[in-house]
């Protein structure tokens, strides 16, 4: 139970890196959204997670559930908390997501219970509005002496429905490799969907 619980902390403060944002180059091209607020809402309501974590990647993922409840706080702001419990551990988080027009990109923060770090982001949106890309620095696997970039992919697929993917850039290879994918499906659908 105990590496099972070390290894989802090992996750958690892996998923979203080190409290330095970058601006890394995503796989997307990138545009600045005509409004921001539009895609943020999408991902309101409450979402039932299943959680997909990798720590090496000969092994199976370990699966976990979870509860999410996204709210807007005013027009800018996405404030969504995650709810699991694993092994008799409970696992609790909060992102935050706006969009700051003078630097015209995302930004985003998260804190968890696993750990003692604020981390920041900072990301950009794609030309058809469905992906979000957010970027940060930090420690490779938690050694502070080796840093690495992290970024995390909100990825809409339909109004019920998104996923998101945490990666890290591997120093070895210059590959992307995901140690962290959540699905969410919506617990009450939305009226006319």
């Amino acid at each position: 139970m105990k590496r099972i619980i070390a290894a989802l902390a090992a996750v958690t403060i892996a998923t979203v890196g080190f409290a330095i944002a970058g601006d890394e180059p995503t796989d997307h091209p990138q545009t600045q959204p005509a409004n921001p607020a539009a895609f943020l809402e999408r991902l309101t309501g409450k979402w039932t997670a299943t959680s997909y974590a990798v720590m090496d990647p000969d092994q199976e993922p370990y699966r976990f559930e979870g509860k999410e409840s996204a709210r807007m706080l005013g027009r800018q702001w996405l404030v969504s908390e995650f709810l699991s419990e694993v092994e008799g551990v409970t696992i609790n988080a909060i992102l935050t997501v706006g969009y700051d027009p003078v630097i015209e990109k995302f930004v985003a923060t998260y804190v968890s219970s696993m750990q003692s770090t604020l981390w920041s982001y900072t990301g950009t949106l794609d030309e058809e509005g469905n992906t979000l890309t957010l970027n940060t620095k930090g420690p490779f696997m938690g050694d502070p002496d080796q840093p690495a970039d992290f970024r995390v992919l909100i990825r809409l697929k339909d109004a019920d429905q998104w996923s998101m993917h945490s990666q890290i850039l591997m120093p070895d290879d210059g590959e992307w490799f995901e140690f962290l994918r959540l699905e969410y499906q919506r617990e009450e659908a939305k009226p006319g969907t």
